[in-house]
């Protein structure tokens, strides 16, 4: 029996509670492959679910040394977290990670964003891998003070982590396994703007600023979370400020991936590329009342709504000291394609409706992503073809 076969029966049994059958299929499957640590994990949990504790923490141990070995911090902590569950006792892989953080310094803490195949993983020449941030900056016993604060939370494949709309209770670290993080559009569509993996982390603006999350989590695969709590991180804070920094560079990042998830100008390009084309656009940010655009200016820039509201309106062509709202535009929402598009001047006003950020791409850039991507192109002529209707009737009416 193939690799692959004996895994999937192995999942199988375990999901059939058979956890005396999954141990020995595990056990055949480290048998043929040992370099596979999350076959091997799950051949210590099986272990540790038929009483075979000592065995489990044997095996526990060996793993999360080799994580540690490997730099792989965040998979040896959340290892070392299940071992002392079982035995308390066992100190001498916090010992093991303080002695490598002293002796690697700032490069010791690796993570890996991608990759499933764990023999790729453990190999220094793979351009996959990076410092896990939160992490690389600690030592000594500041490090034991940090791995003794995080909470270890096991998840299965399918679990719902926290849903749009709850509260942020914690920050999340991903130990083992696999998460999405989805969102809906205003259609009510949902979209996987991000899939994460051992080492990255979640639910930051939420949590740092006691706010409801805008993304739902779900588990992709079975696995584990080191959990920090406010308070715990609060503190971290002050000794490590960079901590801040880092989140918030994350968060932008995942946000911007998130926004353009759902802007159906951008909904079809893959899931994978809309980080990196979240970072052409620069930002703007707005107070209530401020004038965005004016109606006849010369610019020919794309604007993304990153969060708030803006007002759009033409001036009254019967009388132009009056003016026609055309519509209030939202989250996701975009505006000044018209331009963009014809080089004419600015056919209508955009005012902002309380604070309002926007994401900025300028038309060389547009057409950049669009020579690439050509349905961006399609969907916003279609668009620009759809408001300039909308104009008339308006202007009708």
């Amino acid at each position: 029996m193939s690799l692959d076969a004996l895994k999937t029966k192995a999942r199988k049994a375990i999901l059939a509670g058979k956890h005396d059958a999954a141990l020995k299929l595990y056990a055949e499957i480290h048998k043929e492959d040992s370099t596979d640590l999350r076959s091997f994990t799950k051949l210590a949990e099986m272990k540790e679910k038929t009483g075979d504790l000592k065995g489990a923490v044997q095996d526990y141990t060996k793993i999360a040394k080799q994580y540690a070995d490997e730099g792989f911090v965040v998979q040896a902590i959340a290892i070392n977290k299940l071992i002392l569950r079982l035995d308390p006792e066992q100190t001498s892989i916090k010992e093991k990670l303080r002695d490598l953080s002293e002796e690697r310094g700032e490069d010791w803490a690796l993570s890996t964003v991608i990759s499933s195949d764990i023999a790729q993983i453990h190999s220094k020449n793979n351009k996959n891998l990076e410092r896990t941030p939160l992490l690389s900056g600690l030592s000594g016993q500041e490090l034991d003070d940090f791995i003794e604060s995080l909470e270890l939370k096991d998840f299965s494949a399918g679990d719902t982590l926290y849903k749009q709309g709850d509260t942020g209770e914690n920050l999340y670290i991903i130990g083992m396994g696999s998460i999405h993080l989805n969102t809906k559009d205003s259609r009510g569509k949902t979209h996987t703007f991000s899939t994460l993996h051992e080492g990255d982390f979640f639910g930051a603006m939420a949590f740092m600023d006691n706010k409801k999350h805008d993304e739902s989590a779900v588990a992709e695969t079975d696995g584990n979370l080191l959990l920090l709590n406010r308070k715990t991180f609060d503190e971290w804070v002050q000794k490590y400020p960079s901590m801040t920094e880092t989140i918030e560079d994350f968060y932008r990042k995942r946000v911007l991936a998130r926004i353009l998830a759902i802007t159906p100008v951008f909904e079809n390009i893959p899931t994978e590329a809309r980080v990196p084309l979240a970072q052409q656009f620069s930002f703007s940010f707005f107070k209530d009342g401020d004038v965005i655009i004016q109606e006849g200016d010369v610019d020919n820039t794309f604007m993304l709504i990153r969060s708030g509201r803006v007002k759009v309106s033409t001036k009254n062509k019967k009388d132009t000291s009056k003016t026609i709202e055309l519509g209030i535009l939202g989250e996701g929402s975009f505006f000044g394609e018209v331009s963009m598009l014809t080089k004419m001047p600015r056919t209508a006003t955009v005012t902002a409706q309380g604070q309002v950020e926007l994401m900025v791409l300028t038309s060389e850039k547009f057409l950049e992503i669009a020579k690439q991507y050509p349905t961006v192109k399609k969907v916003v002529e279609a668009y620009l073809k759809q408001r300039v209707k909308n104009t008339i009737q308006k202007l009708k009416e």
